[in-house]
Order: structure tokens, then sequence, then C-alpha cells
């Protein structure tokens, strides 16, 4: 539009200047003016074609048809949908949302998740009206743009409301001893017209029941927790997949009550932590190992001289225990000072020095972790971590790298002074030690987020090193996640320093073995999608690594979960065209008349 009024605006000031300023024909000039202007104005709009989008009315519609297994649990109207989505779209086109959008089909619901975003970006530049067909259980309902949303109309099906019991979650000990009792809690919800009297729980591992008692529920609907503990002793050394189950007469959906967790009972700890005294730091550090470390930890802390605790359980040990334990670690830990001379024969061993030791001397201050990282084993690792998101260290002990040691890392007080080491090493004949320098790093726990994810990553870089000295099997490059919910893909994360394009795993589950090809991200994560089941598998090729992953029967989409959909309707669908200016006939028309009016009235003028 603003070009259109510019050009007419030029051609009124030609044609003004040609009939006032150089013919000087008065006010008749005003009219042959007006007439030449029209006749330039018009050309010019077609010498420079501007163009808009119009809509026209039509167009094919598309069916968003929600796929996740909320659509076929029980209460759920999947037939209803599939018949709704086939009369919306009538010649028009259907697609499944979850997880991803895919291809129309009509078999059953198999994802575990329900996103909407993705679906509605990619039909956002397609012609005709968008419908969704839903129950309105929607994971990202509640956060879509009004932008993205405007003008598609929801179909709504909600399920039915069913008497139903579910195993909301299940949380029990990841790594035990051989000796140690393992804790389980669950969270159960209830849901419709249920009798929660004579609910039981049960946790079997194969043929063993662990554990079979009765549970006590609220009236539904409603959300209870309790706690359970499975008697030590009886499971074996190795890794066991236990399955907790909950049976209640009158529950309408089976599927959601059994959860899967796996459980590595060891018979010696292959990390041990000297935490002496016991302080902050040396909480910290126990609980961060053991969530990097991917094999058994287990603590000792010194509370008074002849005092010490197992940290997991807080009882008290003999001092005779904490020797044995260590000297049959593969990796030692020790923070504070090593009293007990546990660290002399240890192959790989981690110090900690610690300020409420009155013989370690240090310097106070504000120091920061300088992110020009020296070239040593770590530093792969070490680079990728996020220096700057993390506060400032308390102190530093004055260390020097003596022959054969190399730095980790380097801080500086105050971003200004002189760099110290904050981390040193050593590899000699296959016994390694590392040596943190810096004290306060339980800040960087505390600080969370980007600073505790780099904590993380400083612990699992150090112990992985440390675990590959001598008679220690190195940490493996390939790992997955322990346990997903059905329809949702295993997660694989490469940790070695170089992320390869692909990767190639062997499944095994029951009697069946199959391969397959792994593709990853840049993040270095692959997602594998599989049925529900037990997979031990192991990695083809360089890099290592083997595991256990289970794939539930379990869902959230097969129990009741907040509806964050409405129906509504939206706009009747349309088409956005562009259409330009030499387009339109009719305005070569109107320079055409205008500029023969011109001519006949300069005639009869006498002009030429």
């Amino acid at each position: 539009m603003l070009g259109i009024i510019l050009t007419t605006a030029v051609a009124a000031a030609l044609a003004g200047a040609v009939y006032l300023g150089r013919e000087r024909l008065g006010a008749e000039g005003l009219g042959l003016a007006a007439l030449r202007t029209v006749a330039f104005g018009a050309l010019l709009v077609a010498l420079f074609n501007p163009g808009g989008l119009r809509r026209i009315a039509g167009g094919a519609p598309t069916v968003l048809l929600d796929g996740s297994l909320s659509m076929g649990a029980s209460g759920g109207r999947w037939q209803e949908a599939l018949d709704t989505a086939r009369t919306l779209a009538d010649r028009g086109t259907i697609f499944r949302f979850g997880a991803a959008l895919a291809p129309f089909d009509t078999l059953a619901p198999s994802d575990g998740q329900s996103r909407l975003r993705d679906a509605l970006e990619a039909s956002a530049g397609r012609a005709g009206a968008v419908y969704v067909v839903s129950d309105g259980e929607i994971q990202d309902g509640a956060t879509l743009p009004p932008s993205l949303a405007h003008g598609v109309q929801v179909v709504l099906l909600p399920r039915d409301t069913v008497p139903n019991a579910a195993l909301l979650d299940v949380t029990m000990d990841r790594r035990v001893q051989d000796q140690d009792s393992i804790g389980v809690r669950v969270v159960v919800g209830t849901w419709g017209d249920l009798d929660t009297a004579g609910a039981r729980i049960e946790i079997v591992s194969g043929t063993t029941r662990l554990l079979n008692r009765a549970l006590s529920l609220p009236p539904a609907p409603g959300t209870a927790r309790r706690t359970f503990t499975i008697p030590p002793g009886l499971l074996s050394a190795g890794d066991h997949v236990v399955a907790v189950r909950l049976s209640l007469a009158g529950d309408a959906e089976p599927r959601d009550d059994e959860r899967r967790r796996i459980v590595t009972v060891a018979a010696r700890p292959a990390v041990v932590v000297i935490v002496d005294p016991a302080d902050t730091e040396g909480g910290w550090l126990v609980s961060e190992i053991a969530a990097v470390a991917g094999t058994s930890v287990q603590g000792f802390a010194r509370l008074q001289p002849t005092m010490w605790i197992e940290m997991r359980t807080l009882r008290p040990v003999p001092e005779d225990a904490v020797r044995a334990a260590a000297r049959a670690a593969r990796l030692l830990v020790i923070r504070g000072r090593d009293r007990l001379q546990l660290g002399v024969a240890s192959r790989a061993v981690w110090f900690w020095p610690a300020a409420t030791d009155s013989t370690t001397e240090f310097f106070e201050g504000d120091w920061y972790v300088s992110p020009e990282i020296p070239a040593s084993p770590l530093a792969g690792r070490l680079t990728r971590a996020a220096w700057d998101s993390v506060p400032p260290l308390v102190g530093v002990v004055p260390l020097v790298a003596g022959g054969g040691e190399w730095i980790g890392l380097m801080g500086r007080l105050a971003r200004r002074g002189v760099a110290r080491p904050l981390l040193i090493g050593r590899d000699s004949s296959g016994y390694r030690r590392l040596t943190t320098a810096g004290m306060g790093l339980w800040r960087w726990v505390l600080r969370g987020g980007a600073a505790r994810e780099t904590y993380r990553a400083f612990i699992s870089a150090g112990t992985d090193w440390l675990l590959q000295t001598g008679n220690v099997r190195s940490l493996a490059s390939l790992s997955a996640v322990d346990v997903v919910q059905r329809g949702v893909p295993v997660a694989f994360r490469w940790t070695g320093d170089t992320i390869p394009d692909s990767a190639v795993v062997s499944l095994v589950s029951g009697d069946s073995t199959r391969r397959r090809t792994l593709q990853f991200d840049p993040r270095g994560v692959a997602l594998l999608s599989l049925e529900p089941g037990t997979y031990r598998w192991s990695a083809v090729g360089a890099g290592g690594g083997r595991g256990v992953t289970v794939v539930e029967d379990y869902s959230d989409e097969y129990h009741a979960r907040p509806v964050t959909m409405t129906a509504s309707a939206g706009e009747a669908g349309y088409d956005l065209i562009m259409r330009r200016a030499r387009e339109v006939w009719w305005l070569f028309a109107v320079a055409m008349v205008a500029l023969m009016c011109e001519w006949g009235w300069r005639q009869r003028r006498g002009l030429p």
C-alpha cells in the first residue's frame, strides 16, 4: 500500500509540473494533470510490481490424531477417534502424533508421550483447516504458543473414568553391598470408584520372592507414599531385575501395576571413600562419585578418633572393616588425612586435602578456575565443562608438580593472581594418583544447574582415568539408561573424547539376539525404540561397554492425567497466495483509457 501511494505521488508531481508549471493551463490543466496522474500512476505501479498475500478459501484439511498410549488405555476412545479423524479428513491428510509426528495408520496407540507442538509446527504451512483429535491429556498443551494454536480446531474425546490403581513411582537403591538391606519407596495413585481395601505389594527377582506385604491405601481418588525394606542376603552378587507389583481387586487397568528396576549387588565395593574427619565436602564427594562412577561405592567417615561410620547407613563400623574395604577397593578416595596409611599400596588413589586438618597449609580467598585447560590425560574431558559457571573456591593447598607429574586444572586468586595448580596427577608403573588442591568444591553442587554438572564432569573425568589402572577395567565409552517406560526410546550416551557418527550394539532378550546401529547427535546421544522386555546389550567394536536395560510394560499414559486441551472451533481452511500488480488486468486498462482521454482533450485544445 505504501508503494502505491508513493508511485501515485510521483506521477502527480510529474503531471502537475507539465500542466501547471510549464504549460500554465490553470484550472483546465488540473483535469489533464489528473488524467496523466492516473495513467502514469498505473504504469509505475506495474513497473515496480508490488505484491501482497491473499486468502483463498478452501484447501484439503489436515487432521492430527493423538497416537499416545492414553488413547488405548481403559476408558479411552480410540475407535471413536479413528472414525472422527476419517470423517474430518474427507479427502485431506491424517497424521499421528505422540512422541513425534508419524504417518497415519490404524494400529493401536504405541507412543509413550503426548507432545503436540512438533505436529502443529509441521502442519502450520499446509492448506486447509487443521484439526486435532485427542483426549486432551497433552504434555505440552499448557505451554503451546497462542500463535501456533490459533485457528486450530480441537475435537476432544476425553476418556471415561474407570476404577484404577497405579504404581506411579518406585525408587530403590541402585547399587548395594551383599550384606546390605535394600530400601524401596513406592508412590501409589488411585482413581474412580475403587475399594482400596485388600491391596498388596509384592517384590520379586526372577523366581525369588523378596517381599510380600499388605498395603494400606487412602480412599480413592488419592495418592499414597510407602516405604519398605528388603532384607539382606536374598540376592547374590551381580545385576538383578527386580519387579514391584501392586494387586488390588477391581483395578480396571492392570498395565500400570508393575514397575521394574535394576539392582546391582557387589561382593565388595569397587570405590571406597575415606573421609577423615567427617565434613561437608566428604558427604558430597561420596554421593556424586556414586552418581557418576557406574559401579559400587562405599564411604566411611571418622567421627571420633576411634569411631567410624558407614556413610550410607550411618551405622558404626570397626576400624578393621575400614582397612579391609580399602585394601579390596579398586579405587580409593581419601578426603582429609590418611591416618591409616591406606593409600600406600593402592594402585589408584585420589587425595582430597581438607582445611579441617590442622597440618594442612592452604591459601584462603576466592580462587577461580582458569578456563585454559593444560595438556593432560584429562584435558579432553575437562575442556567441555562450563568453568565460567562455577563459583570460586575458598582456598588452595600450595602444591608444586614434581617430576613425572602433570597439572589438570589451574586457578587464580580473584582472577588476577599467580596461577596455581588445582589438580595434579601422576601415572607410574600402573600406580595412578590424583590430588585435588582446591577447597570448597561442594559450593559447585549447592549452586546447582551448570555448576553441578561441571562438578560431576570433574568427578567423572578423574574417576574414569583412575579406574583405567593395571588390573582395573576402564569405564566404557558407551552407556545406556537403566529403565524406560513403554513407548519411550532408550537413550544411549557416548562418553568418550571423540563422538563417532554411529556405533553397533548387540541386544540379547530371552533367546533372541539382534544388532542395531546407533546414530549419535552432536551431544553424543542416540535413541533406540524397543518393545517391552529386558535387554542385555554390548557394544560391538571400539569403545566397549555393556549393560542391562529394561523397557517396562508400564507407562504414565495408562492412568488418568490432567487435561490440558479444551474443545474449540477454529477458522475455515484457506490458502495464502501472493498476487502481483502485473497480474491485475484492469490496471493496464485504466492506464490506456486515461492516456486516450488525455490525448483527446489535448487535441481539442489544439495542443501537440
